[in-house]
């Protein structure tokens, strides 16, 4: 009988053991899981905060965009004790009106966020709140906003940063994000058996981050808006664009758009492009500098042969292709000076129509340069016949972007190389010292020494005595060309007669040129009733002011040499 009672109590005991030992079993490994996760939920909370990200710099230095550190202010309500008080002393602090945050205390039990961004500066008077009041459940968390110090000022270029997610969406902020870090992190919060937020228990906000130096020169950028809001608040333009670059190495120096937007309120536009990267326009007139180095380089053309330029009017493939005036006869550089439309045709159907396509995407038409993000391709379709050489020859069956433009002047100035357009210096760290930097490339040569001793002086000719004479200036000489480019009408399924893109595309000063520029506007609304609309006349306009601010700001000389009426003669001079 005792020996029974013993196997009784054993047996109890073992499967009271092996009842235990499955639990034990379910608790550390089959739900071990689910256990872990209702614990957490009770005992701790997460918040996300954004994350810091690295500084933008222009080339000398000056914060483009910069993140300044803020708070973020939250309450527990149902552990605040005096909530009308409580209400009364954050409303004067935070500027928030007291109604709104009495309302949250009393209707609201569990953990709420009552101000985001709040200027880190007022930690102090926030923690004096809490500590006078004695109102734990008032709680801190460090966090970061995205400032753009300069506004508009290269808005559309250096782009913006999510105020939800903390990551860039457009411009170089969404190009560089893989460097300049930020984005959410999240903060757990120890939580004790009331409730109550007691302390941050694990903050995983450490990433990697380099700050991004530009090549843009605020300075310039600053400069090239300012000239083009000239030309907007005359011409009320659709959109429009200056661009300056450094033709031997590809630097972009400024990048002004227009439309523009404040990156610090982007959600308040509706149009956040930069149209010098992303948008792709037919090119008019300033094709044609292009199509005659080509004809030099075939030996296909004498710069001092007349050409019949027929009145104004030429028929290709039974198209008839009108000039903008009635030209007779001029020479090649005559063509480029006055912009002959049937002079250029005439000169681009001598040439070879595979070899002018070459030149064309040689010079960097027809691709990405891989600059900014979004960046438009433009269109350029190789088609041979006659008709389609004629129109492309003045720039009006394929498109291009400012940027593409302005790479390929950078070549008549550089002496016939295209180069890389740049945007970015490098990334440097914490201490202000390079970790990466990015070094000018040239990527071939796109024109013979031929075409660019013989083009430069007709380019220098078109700004001082031919279509782009308005932008003429008293101490730089420029060389260029003017583009005007009909718009298509989907209504009319046709050329419009009132709506063009006009250019300027040009470098300076001439003989040693520090600076390529492109002048763009879309559908420029005329002055007066019946004025002709064209890149002499519009854009061109901007020059003289842009490239005088440009190189007095450089401290460059001037390069023209002026001789006042009383000047004393050699025989004169002592």
């Amino acid at each position: 009988m005792n020996e029974f009672r013993t196997y009784l109590v054993f047996g109890i005991f073992s499967i009271a053991f092996l009842a235990a030992f499955g639990k034990l079993l379910s608790l550390q490994i089959f739900n071990r899981d689910y256990y872990q996760k209702r614990i957490e939920s009770q005992y701790y909370q997460y918040e996300e905060v954004l994350l810091p990200r690295g500084t933008i710099f222009d080339r000398n230095g000056k914060f483009t965009a910069i993140s300044v550190p803020t708070l973020s202010v939250y309450v527990i309500p149902k552990y605040i004790k005096d909530k009308e008080n409580v209400a009364k002393q954050l409303s004067l602090l935070l500027k928030i009106p007291y109604e709104n945050l009495r309302k949250i205390l009393q209707d609201r039990k569990n953990y709420t966020v009552i101000a985001s961004n709040v200027d880190k500066s007022l930690k102090p008077q926030l923690e004096r709140i809490r500590s006078d009041l004695k109102e734990w459940n008032i709680g801190i968390i460090d966090g970061s906003m995205r400032f753009y110090p300069f506004g508009s000022v290269a808005g559309s270029t250096i782009g913006f940063v999510s105020k939800k997610t903390g990551l860039g969406l457009e411009g170089m902020e969404y190009q560089l994000n893989d460097y300049l870090g930020g984005g959410k992190a999240k903060i757990r919060f120890l939580k004790d058996a009331r409730g109550n937020l007691i302390a941050i228990e694990d903050a995983d906000i450490t990433k990697k981050t380099y700050n991004a130096v530009l090549t843009i020169d605020m300075n310039v950028q600053y400069i090239a808006e300012e000239s083009l809001m000239e030309l907007v608040q005359e011409r009320n333009p659709l959109e429009a664009a200056v661009l300056i670059m450094n033709p031997y190495t590809g630097e972009i120096l400024a990048a002004a758009t227009y439309p523009n937007y404040d990156p610090n309120n982007y959600e308040m536009y509706k149009n956040r492009k930069n149209i010098i990267f992303q948008h792709a326009y037919e090119v008019g007139s300033v094709a044609k500098p292009i199509f005659l180095a080509e004809a030099i380089d075939e030996g296909k053309v004498n710069l001092n042969e007349i050409i019949d330029c027929q009145n104004g009017a030429v028929y290709v493939d039974g198209v008839k292709i009108k000039d903008h005036k009635r030209f007779g006869l001029l020479t090649p550089i005559q063509i480029i000076q006055h912009s002959s439309n049937v002079g250029a045709i005439k000169i681009a159907l001598r040439l070879d129509p595979k070899a002018v396509y070459k030149k064309l995407r040689d010079m960097g038409f027809g691709q990405k340069t891989g600059v900014f993000p979004g960046e438009a391709s433009g269109f350029l379709k190789e088609d041979y016949r006659p008709v389609n050489i004629a129109y492309a020859s003045i720039g009006q069956n394929w498109t291009a972007t400012p940027l593409q433009v302005g790479v390929a002047y950078s070549a008549f100035a550089n002496g016939g190389y295209l180069v890389k357009p740049m945007l970015l210096k490098g990334f440097t760290d914490e201490s202000g010292n390079y970790v990466k930097t990015f070094e000018p490339q040239v990527i071939r040569k796109v024109l013979s020494d031929e075409s660019i001793k013989k083009l430069k002086p007709v380019l220098k000719l078109v700004v001082e005595d031919g279509t782009a004479k308005s932008g003429k200036s008293e101490f730089f000489t420029i060389g260029g060309k003017t583009g005007t480019a009909q718009k298509y009408d989907p209504t009319i399924k046709a050329l419009s007669n009132s709506k063009w893109y006009t250019w300027f595309a040009g470098f300076f000063p001439v003989e040693k040129p520090l600076f390529t520029v492109v002048v763009f506007a879309n559908e420029p609304k005329p002055k007066f009733p019946g004025e002709h609309i064209g890149g002499g006349g519009v854009s061109a306009t901007v020059l003289k002011n842009l490239v005088d601010r440009i190189m007095f700001y450089y401290k460059q000389k001037p390069d023209k040499v002026k001789m006042s009426d009383n000047s004393l003669s050699s025989g004169q001079q002592r």
